[in-house]
């Protein structure tokens, strides 16, 4: 006869259901992804500001450089394009209502700046003015001048061939190219090729210049005298 067994203990513990509980994930805590977030953001602004600066200085050295190329440029540029005897050229620029760059372009066309320079066609000084026209601008102008000789002087000889540039720009109208092609070729050579059609342009100017020369120096003139106002004009 089997005893009961009610109220025995089986030797094992009963089973107990334990409250669910989520195993952890590893992953940070809300708090710390709110802190990882905020040092994240420090990090991304401060390589911004880094970066900016960077940039900015990048810039500014850039612009420093061109700059810096730039006066260097105009300094070469001015050496050979050089201002001289400025208070002589202003002087006579000023009485003879000239600009004063122009006489500047044709002196460093001439003789390069070069007070005793002397041509094959017998034209002394810095604005190469012959005897002939030397003389007759002497007596226009009431001047006392031993020649050659006196135009060997500056003063002398830039007072006679601003004078005598001055004379030509008013007897062609104020055309430079043609008064400048009678200072070098003469003016019954540039009177003869404005009565031409193969030479003049019908509106007072030349087409053309015969003489290779004087074609060569009008444009040589020219040329000076666009760089003196694009080097000094603003100064």
């Amino acid at each position: 006869m089997r005893e009961s067994t009610r109220g025995r203990s089986s030797g094992r513990r009963p089973y107990s259901r334990r409250p669910y509980s989520r195993r952890p994930s590893g992953r940070r805590t809300p708090a710390r992804r709110r802190r990882g977030r905020g040092r994240g953001c420090v990090t991304a602004v401060f390589i911004i500001a880094v970066t900016a600066l960077v940039i900015y200085g990048g810039f500014r050295l850039y612009g420093m450089i061109d700059d810096r190329l730039a006066a260097w440029g105009n300094e070469i540029m001015q050496r050979q394009y050089p201002v001289k005897y400025e208070s002589i050229v202003e002087k006579y620029a000023d009485k003879y209502d000239m600009d004063k760059y122009l006489i500047y372009a044709v002196i460093r066309t001439e003789s390069k700046f070069d007070q005793y320079a002397v041509s094959d066609a017998g034209a002394y000084g810095l604005m190469q003015i012959q005897e002939e026209t030397a003389s007759d601008c002497a007596k226009k102008l009431d001047m006392r001048v031993d020649l050659p000789d006196d135009l060997y002087q500056p003063d002398i000889n830039i007072h006679i061939g601003t004078y005598y540039l001055s004379w030509l720009l008013e007897r062609y109208d104020g055309n430079i190219s043609v008064a400048v092609a009678a200072y070098n070729g003469g003016i019954g050579n540039v009177d003869e090729w404005l009565k031409s059609a193969e030479y003049s342009d019908g509106k007072g100017g030349l087409k053309n210049i015969p003489f290779a020369q004087t074609a060569g120096y009008v444009e040589g003139v020219n040329s000076s005298y666009g760089k003196y106002k694009e080097l000094y004009s603003n100064k």
